[in-house]
């Protein structure tokens, strides 16, 4: 069925009307849309095609480049179009789709069909959606960095290659991170040499990368206790964040889960909350307890954003009001409750939600919980994902300690 541009604007306004931005915001998105059905009129053009879409976005870039449109303007032009063509094809709009350049936009010619190969391919290998997003950032890295050398032919590539990839990755990521980074770049080896005929990748990634074992921080209650109650309830983001930060420090969830959290996922009458792990998909039931259910109530009642059609607990606090991002695994907010309270003064300490989901399994295992309890309670595949919680319970981990009965050193010789 074909729409008519001016039907089809129509439409997206309404969408955008959804999302309660402001007035201002909303003039902008109008003068754009009438200035898309300028060019269209001026092309003969009578409905959003993918060639009619390519068309204007080209337009623009050339304007932008010509200098008759500023950067603001190109990209509100641009995101506007592409609300267009979203409304065109689901009917709807989901604010964020289009706000940011894909991130292939930096690779050129060479390697961005390898790239987008490559991603088309992982959607068909079985494997989760957090897997397939961590093997594609991999690939996108790797071959940046083989697009900055100044590669150009794919079949040309040796180990030496995937060598010099390496180097580069392990300025991004942690030591004990590499090991996740050298399996992904040996599922891109495999996929060039089957894919683009090259030959020997595989064989240069390591085997295996240096696991590091770190110290595990943790803090008492009473800190957990100040750093949950230190966001300002009279602010509009105050009552939300304190029940974020009371929800992770007493049940231990991640932050992605957190975020992730919807309404019906508690059940206020039997109190507790159920959802399933965004890491593990493994399905999590937790008591609501009662300090946790009365700061997302009071949340809920003075602070969440009314008329909002999304089942999300915690939203934005300015408009568009919906989901966080789960991007950004609320690490300002958590840096800010740290810093509050002054505990950001300790270097070798994070300042996030694994300090919280930490501390409260060191609590039960110095309450005597068994580890296979503390596990299931955070929502581990298996009983050895909290084994390194061992390291911080002080007061059993000096009675493994042995004393030198039987070994005892020798006299110092003189």
């Amino acid at each position: 069925m074909i729409t008519p541009i001016a039907e089809l604007v129509s439409k997206a306004d309404t969408e955008i009307l959804r999302l309660n931005h402001a007035a201002s915001t909303l003039m902008q998105y109008r003068w754009a849309w009438h200035r898309f059905e300028v060019f269209c009129s001026e092309n003969g053009i009578s409905e959003l095609t993918d060639e009619a879409l390519v068309s204007y976005l080209r337009f623009l870039t050339t304007e932008r480049a010509e200098g008759r449109f500023k950067e603001w303007k190109y990209k509100l032009l641009r995101k506007t179009a592409l609300v267009l063509a979203e409304v065109n094809q689901t009917g709807t709009y989901r604010w964020k789709i289009s706000k940011h350049a894909t991130p292939n936009d930096r690779l050129n010619n060479v390697f961005r069909p390898v790239q987008e190969h490559f991603e088309a391919w992982l959607t068909h290998q079985s494997l989760a959606q957090a897997t397939q997003d961590l093997h594609a950032t991999v690939a996108r890295r790797t071959l940046a960095s083989w697009q900055g050398q100044g590669t150009t032919d794919l079949g040309a590539l040796a180990g030496a290659d995937v060598a010099s990839a390496l180097v580069s990755l392990a300025e991004s990521y942690q030591l004990g991170s590499m090991r996740t980074v050298l399996s992904a770049m040996r599922v891109l080896c495999r996929f060039l040499e089957e894919s683009a005929g090259c030959s020997g990748l595989v064989r240069a990634v390591p085997r295996s990368g240096a696991r590091r074992v770190r110290h595990v921080s943790a803090l008492p209650a009473e800190k957990i206790g100040l750093i949950a109650n230190s966001p300002d309830p009279g602010t509009v983001s105050g009552r939300r964040d304190r029940a974020m930060l009371l929800l992770g420090a007493r049940t231990g969830l991640r932050p992605v889960d957190i975020v992730a959290l919807r309404l019906q996922d508690i059940d206020w009458r039997h109190g507790h909350i159920t959802l399933a792990q965004h890491k593990t998909g493994t399905l999590l039931i937790l008591p609501l307890l009662a300090d946790v259910g009365e700061a997302i109530a009071d949340y809920l009642l003075h602070n969440r954003p009314t008329g909002v059609n999304d089942e999300h607990v915690f939203l934005r606090t300015q408009a568009p009001y919906v989901a966080l991002a789960p991007s950004n695994g609320l690490h300002h907010m958590a840096a800010g409750a740290f810093s509050r309270t002054g505990l950001d003064s300790q270097p070798e300490m994070g300042h996030g939600f694994r300090v919280l989901r930490a501390s409260l399994a060191t609590r039960m295992l110095e309450a005597g919980t068994p580890l296979p309890v503390i596990s299931g309670a955070l929502g581990h595949r298996g009983i050895s994902s909290a084994k390194h919680y061992l390291a911080a319970d002080e007061e059993r981990m000096r009675e493994c300690c042995l004393d030198f009965v039987g070994i005892e050193p020798k006299e110092a010789r003189p």
